[in-house]
């Protein structure tokens, strides 16, 4: 099964909140990141999910500025014909270049209700369509999920390792990610994790390194790709911190390895940020006065120059060219020229 999660994605929830819903700043927005895709709400449950917009005409707008453009849909396990229904929909009607499952509390302890969901969605769309599932991130919490069933038919996973709002350091997050989804026979080239850059009442948003760091370390672990939640979410923190790595760079690195480029980064970081403060000053400075000299009725260049001591008229000319014009023999009274 092939998988389109490469490189750096961002999910999107409601796409009028994003820019107002214009495609063109969106997708700006995105590129200027490094961005390759964007994951835009499709449907919630067995309805279609209101954006405003036909999802067919979102997809089709953002995918004219060069994105690739995956539909997701929350599943709630309840109406599993219609769910499916509407993930199928948004394959074939809506042109989705990937599809994502977001599957979480509703399937735990019902491995059969998620295996006819998958099934249904698999056999309509083709055993080479990317299909991913994006659930919780710590396995070992969730034990009653059915991994497994979903596994045996996506072709990738997206983990939601938001470790602000665990309240945990980010490398500890991702670690015990990659130990539990390992422990479940999903390989480190099927997930693309997803980080939670968002704030929400006490929980902050996490730190530019600390997003820096999970890309390069997920990277570094062998997934080809991460995703954001969300765009509407994010802080031009954040934003800048997704711009400044990119994943191809550092793929294959060690973790240690991709620590000592983020030390530089970090240190070329503060090094422009006491440039920009210093020319912020410059800035401040007013500028010398110029001096100036009026030309008076008979002056000519080369007595102008004499009489204020400078060695060469040339000099003076070269300073008023634009003011002058091509021929120095040609100067008016009036003229206000500046003395180099």
């Amino acid at each position: 099964m092939g998988t389109t999660l490469q490189g750096k994605w961002v999910w999107i929830w409601n796409w009028r909140r994003c820019d107002g819903g214009d495609a063109t700043r969106v997708a700006a927005r995105l590129g200027g990141a490094g961005c390759r895709g964007v994951l835009v709400k499709a449907y919630d449950g067995s309805h279609w999910f209101d954006q405003g917009a036909p999802w067919r005409e979102i997809a089709r707008a953002l995918k004219a500025q060069g994105l690739a453009v995956g539909g997701w849909g929350y599943h709630y396990g309840q109406d599993i014909a219609g769910e499916a229904a509407r993930a199928i929909e948004t394959v074939e009607y809506g042109e989705a270049d990937l599809l994502a499952l977001d599957v979480e509390a509703e399937f735990e302890g019902h491995p059969q209700v998620a295996s006819e969901l998958g099934e249904r969605i698999r056999s309509a769309v083709g055993g080479d369509y990317p299909l991913c599932f994006s659930t919780f991130a710590i396995a070992r919490y969730h034990q009653a999920f059915p991994f497994e069933a979903f596994h045996r038919r996506c072709s990738s996973a997206a983990p939601q390792l938001y470790w602000n709002a665990f309240g945990w350091p980010m490398g500890q997050a991702l670690a015990w990610m990659y130990e539990d989804y390992a422990a479940l026979g999903i390989k480190s080239e099927e997930i693309f994790p997803v980080a939670g850059l968002y704030e929400e009442g006490r929980i902050p948003h996490p730190s530019p390194q600390s997003v820096q760091g999970f890309i390069g370390e997920a990277a570094a672990r062998g997934s080809g790709g991460v995703s954001f939640w969300s765009y509407e979410h994010m802080d031009e923190a954040v934003w800048q911190a997704v711009a400044s790595v990119r994943m191809e760079e550092v793929k294959g690195m060690s973790s240690q390895e991709f620590q000592q480029l983020s030390d530089r980064l970090e240190q070329l970081t503060a090094r422009v940020e006491c440039l920009e403060a210093e020319a912020m000053t410059l800035r401040q400075v007013p500028a010398a006065p110029l001096e100036t000299y009026i030309v008076k009725p008979g002056d000519t260049l080369s007595g102008i120059a004499a009489g204020l001591g400078l060695s060469d008229w040339r000099g003076l000319y070269e300073a008023n060219r634009d003011l002058i014009g091509g021929d120095p023999n040609l100067i008016r009274p009036g003229q206000v020229l500046v003395i180099p």
